[in-house]
């Protein structure tokens, strides 16, 4: 008995020291995140009942669906602050809510500008079908919040135009909401992002260009020499003629060699954010994993957006819980065999 206890303690030593061991592994790995908080540019409702009528500055956002007398609310926000590469972690619209009336309230993307100014129903821009969200209400004072996450996303990327959000749907009955004219509780948008850390790359190549040029030139001179002699004998001349012709040649030959060092620069920027949360399960307490990698761009104008191999991120792990199985197993076997 005395030995098994023994082994059993030995057994929870190694498995203690394995934990400790394997417990970086449990850690969670994030690039940091900033998050702001806006309030709109623009906020208003259109009414059907009073189509030409404007309601910018009233201090009450309206949702109403019954037909004949429907009321929608716009709202704008100004995003300009947010990095253009951000990774947008979560985006959340925030609205107080100011009556005890509580239906269901949609989420659409705006597809046209407006301003609160001038909007009417009669000049209303359109709306995206696709609901992004919705939620109900909670009465008055309540925190009414939609998940607007990917939206953000899209605008601050430039896939969207950002020209605000649409508020669709209630009942016969008005929702109504604080605008941002009311005194306190402006409409939110709460926006978590991370930016990504921006690796600049300069390569420098410089080329050596050697040009040679050989440049001949002959020069041919003759020179002809005529001599005349006379000699006069016995009241007889003779006269003598000898001519001698030199011809020389003379070639001249230049080389000239030119050097030219050019020298190229050029310049990469890579962003590249790694979001990661490695987790697992330990004495039932539950962890979840999730990685997640943006690098933009590559190269050039390339970007590539790429997703981490969780396989190869967790065999060390995979492999540590596998020696902590085998050692508890033997410890059972031990164990079982002394009853």
């Amino acid at each position: 008995m005395a030995r098994n206890f023994k082994r059993i303690l030995h057994g929870l030593i190694l498995v203690y020291l394995m934990l400790a061991l394997i417990s970086p592994f449990f850690l969670s790995v994030k690039a940091s995140s900033t998050t702001v908080t806006l309030t709109p540019t623009d906020d208003a409702y259109v009414n059907e009942y009073s189509p030409a009528s404007n309601y910018g500055t009233d201090n009450r956002l309206k949702v109403k669906a019954k037909s004949g007398c429907k009321l929608i609310s716009y709202i704008k926000f100004d995003l300009s602050s947010i990095p253009e590469n951000a990774v947008i972690v979560s985006a959340k619209l925030k609205l107080k809510d100011s009556h005890d009336n509580n239906p269901t309230v949609e989420v659409h993307r705006v597809t046209g500008d407006w301003s609160e100014s001038s909007i009417t129903w009669n000049n209303k821009p359109g709306y995206d079908s696709t609901v992004i969200d919705s939620a109900t209400g909670g009465g008055v004072g309540s925190t009414v919040e939609w998940d607007i996450t990917d939206l953000v996303q899209a605008w601050v990327n430039g896939t969207y135009a950002n020209y605000g959000v649409a508020l669709t749907g209630g009942n016969d009955n008005d929702e109504i909401f604080h605008s941002k004219e009311y005194d306190g509780d402006d409409p939110q948008l709460v926006v978590e992002y991370v930016e990504p850390n921006t690796v600049t790359q300069t390569v420098t190549e410089t080329q050596t260009v050697t040009e040679t040029q050989t440049i001949t030139e002959t020069v041919t001179e003759t020179q002809t020499e005529t001599v005349t002699e006379t000699t006069t004998i016995a009241n007889t001349t003779i006269t003598e003629t000898e001519t001698s012709t030199i011809t020389q040649t003379i070639t001249e030959t230049q080389t000239q060699t030119e050097t030219v060092n050019q020298t190229i620069t050029t310049t990469q920027t890579i962003n590249n954010t790694v979001t990661e949360t490695v987790t697992t399960t330990v004495a039932n307490t539950t962890y979840y994993t999730t990685i997640y990698e943006t690098i933009s761009p590559a190269y050039g104008n390339q970007t590539a957006n790429y997703y981490t191999d969780l396989a190869n991120q967790l065999v060390p792990l995979v492999m540590v819980i596998g020696v902590i199985c085998s050692l508890l197993g033997l410890l059972l076997s031990a164990t079982g065999g002394r009853r």
